[in-house]
């Protein structure tokens, strides 16, 4: 009963969307390359840093059983269409970097692995959203986290099993520590403009999420799984996590926007979910 409920659900919000004014195929395009040309075409993606070749690349080793996983585990009735679209075509939405091009793919490095860390941990502050990219196996591409206090980060962290659910998955590392779990990937810091309700976002979050006490010791605990209940807390997964952060965090003000097309949110799109005037800014990678 659930699992028609949860499409039920899925199916009313894509119609919504559809009807809103994004377009709709009128049948599904299995050809990949006609899928990347239409995307330059809508100026999605940049050419220049996602080349055709990469992009094709990636899609057949992690988009498509990215998508595999998704309509299998999460909700059978989205097209692959439908998936790239909600997951940006495996790019971020505002800067159109590629979230699965890693380090070691890209020669454009200025800085070590040690000056990425040392620049983070200098650069990340209260409040501010971390987007990672890399093959995260979770049916939507890369992954986010949340600063919870200038020295430490607050993510649903995922891992194995995750289709069936990870029992207390909520964690919190200090940022240096953090920052070295996912060095051999690149991290995006996204910030909001206004830096007191930036903290206010952060201790929210931290003794919502974490510690009721607002302290290193854990007392709250949340389950991982991605689902469509985009005001739930529990369970969680890491950009609803994100998501909720700032929508209850942030009291009445009109930061987030209060449905989403999907249900789902994936990392690539997060910025997408703030209203226009809040619309957190690209601070730089790590």
């Amino acid at each position: 009963m659930y699992r028609k409920i949860k499409r039920s659900i899925f199916s009313v919000l894509l119609g919504l969307l559809l009807v809103g004014g994004v377009k709709a195929y009128a049948s599904e395009i299995t050809d990949v390359s006609t899928i990347y040309d239409n995307a330059v075409k809508e100026n999605i993606i940049d050419p220049t840093l996602y080349p055709k070749s990469d992009w094709l690349d990636d899609e057949k080793k992690y988009m498509r059983p990215n998508y595999d996983f998704f309509k299998s585990n999460i909700l059978d009735s989205v097209s692959y269409n439908e998936w790239l679209e909600m997951n940006n075509y495996g790019v971020m939405s505002d800067t159109k970097l590629p979230l699965l091009q890693n380090k070691n793919s890209n020669r454009r490095q200025a800085r070590s692995a040690q000056d990425n860390i040392n620049k983070f941990c200098k650069d990340a502050k209260a409040g501010d959203i971390l987007i990672v990219s890399g093959n995260f196996p979770t049916g939507v591409i890369g992954h986010a986290a949340i600063m919870n206090s200038d020295n430490t980060v607050l993510e649903m962290s995922g891992g194995k099993g995750w289709e069936k659910g990870i029992p207390d998955n909520n964690h919190q590392y200090s940022k240096r520590t953090w920052i070295k779990n996912h060095i051999k990937d690149w991290t995006s810091i996204y910030r909001i403009s206004d830096s007191k309700l930036a903290k206010k976002v952060a201790r929210y979050v931290d003794t919502h999420y974490f510690s009721s006490k607002g302290t290193a010791t854990k007392d709250i605990h949340i389950d991982y799984k991605i689902d469509s209940l985009l005001k739930n807390k529990n369970p969680n997964y890491c950009s609803k996590l994100v998501y909720q952060a700032f929508y209850y965090g942030t009291g009445d003000l009109p930061v987030m926007k209060p449905t989403i097309p999907w249900g789902v949110i994936p990392p690539a799109n997060l910025p997408t979910t703030f209203s226009n005037s809040y619309k957190p800014t690209y601070i730089g990678r790590y």
